[in-house]
This record gives C-alpha cells, sequence and structure tokens, in this order.
C-alpha cells in the first residue's frame, strides 16, 4: 500500500497526483452527461405514465391489459421519481439544510438494487418512520449513504451476502443510522486507517482512496458522527449519528 509520504520520498506524486485528477475529471464528465440523460427520460416517462392512465379510466379493457397497464404505470413513475432525485442529486452542495433520513435510505437502496442484485446480496431495512428530521443537506446524505451503502456491496461481491439498514433515535435523542454488512470484516490495521485520505485496500485502478475520506468529512462538517465496527470475519458495521431537528 502506496501512502503520500511514500510517494513524496519516492519522487512519484506527480504521476499519482495527475492518475487521480484525471480519473476525477473523467468522473466529473461523466455525472454532467448523465444529468443530461436523466433530464432527457423525464419527458417520456411522464408521457408513458399519462398514456397509462388514460387507458386505465376506459370501461372495456380486459382486466389482464389493466393489470399489465397498471404495472407499467407504477414502473414509470417509480422511475420519474429516480430521474428527479438524480437530478436533485447532481446540484451543488451546502453545509446545512434539513433531510428526512427514511426517505433518504429509500432512495440510496432503490438506486443500488441493481448492484445488489448482481452480487447476490440481500438487502433488508429496518426504519423507523416516526424519527424527525435531521440538519444536513439532503444531497450529502445521499452522497455519505451512497458511499456507505457502496463500500458494503463491493465487501461482498464474492459471495454474496447481507445488507442491513437502520435508522432509530438513541437514548440522548439523536438520529442514528447504520449499515451492516455480512463481509469478511476489517482487519484491525486497516481499521484504524480507513478514514485516512488516498488510504484503500482495492486493486490498482479501483478506487481513489478518499471515498471514505470525504465521507467523514460530509458527516462533521455538518455536526455528525461516524464509527465503524468490525472484526475479521463478521462482516463490518458503519454508523452516522446526527442532531434532531425539533
Amino acid at each position: 500500500m502506496t501512502t503520500p509520504a511514500d510517494m513524496h520520498s519516492s519522487g512519484a506524486i506527480s504521476k499519482e497526483l495527475f492518475r487521480q485528477m484525471a480519473y476525477n475529471e473523467k468522473m466529473a464528465e461523466l455525472g454532467r452527461i448523465s444529468a443530461g440523460v436523466v433530464h432527457e427520460l423525464n419527458a417520456p416517462l411522464s408521457l408513458i405514465t399519462s398514456a397509462a392512465q388514460m387507458i386505465l379510466r376506459e370501461d372495456d379493457v380486459p382486466e389482464f391489459v389493466r393489470e399489465m397497464v397498471a404495472r407499467i404505470s407504477s414502473e414509470a413513475h417509480r422511475l420519474s421519481q429516480l430521474t428527479r432525485g438524480l437530478l436533485n442529486f447532481s446540484g451543488h452542495d451546502e453545509v446545512g439544510g434539513e433531510s428526512d433520513v427514511n426517505l433518504t435510505i429509500d432512495f440510496v437502496l432503490d438506486f443500488v438494487g441493481f448492484e445488489a442484485a448482481q452480487r447476490a446480496v440481500l438487502v433488508s431495512r429496518q426504519l423507523d418512520y416516526s424519527l424527525p428530521a435531521i440538519s444536513i443537506n439532503s444531497n450529502s446524505l445521499k452522497q455519505i449513504l451512497l458511499n456507505l451503502v457502496m463500500n458494503a456491496l463491493q465487501a461482498m461481491e464474492q459471495d454474496g451476502g447481507t445488507l442491513l439498514v437502520q435508522s432509530h433515535l438513541t437514548t440522548d435523542g439523536r438520529v442514528r443510522m447504520a449499515i451492516t454488512d455480512s463481509g469478511p470484516g476489517i482487519p484491525e490495521a486497516t481499521l484504524s486507517r480507513i478514514f485516512e485520505p488516498y488510504f484503500t485496500t482495492k486493486m490498482e485502478g479501483e478506487g481513489t482512496g478518499l471515498g471514505l475520506f470525504v465521507t467523514k468529512t460530509l458527516v462533521e462538517q455538518d455536526g455528525g458522527k461516524i464509527e465503524v465496527v468490525s472484526h475479521p470475519g463478521q462482516g463490518a458495521c458503519f454508523s452516522i449519528t446526527f442532531d434532531a431537528l425539533e
């Protein structure tokens, strides 16, 4: 594992920084293109939903056709909500604001549903829907949860597994979210460095080592706290806690 100090001492820092800058620029350009594609998808999705509703209003539609059209309408509506969420996610982030924890969790888990299925990971939710809002920008919370959920899925891609996402109120009145996976766990030596910038255990080219560092920064800049508990062979649990809005 190459650290920033190692790169500096070996004279390799310029090459490594250039590689990371190029990768970040590629991801930024992909994000800009994706935002345009998502925007274009909204028009046909709205048309499909409207057409389906018009068909369902007819009296002489066979029942089996009505069931299929209702399914089409439901899926188009779900995709429309997802695209709107993605467009909001692509906007500029700001410190502060407020978020509905469970709506954000549902959005993120719906978004990664295909990835979870590809890895044969069973995703379950234990959410307290009576929770108050928390003081963090919704886009920031989406990014935090997306980073943690994708890390959990990637940890389990070899043999599948289970992913549990929970939300509840702590005894001191704070809102806590927990992402627990059944992966191989995190070695103690790695656990102590997991939030360091540029530290990664992934293969070359599979990550920049900034995901958990950015996640921790986003959590803490809005007054939150992030913790991780893990033992080799017993999976890992990342939890984030924020003050509840009154």
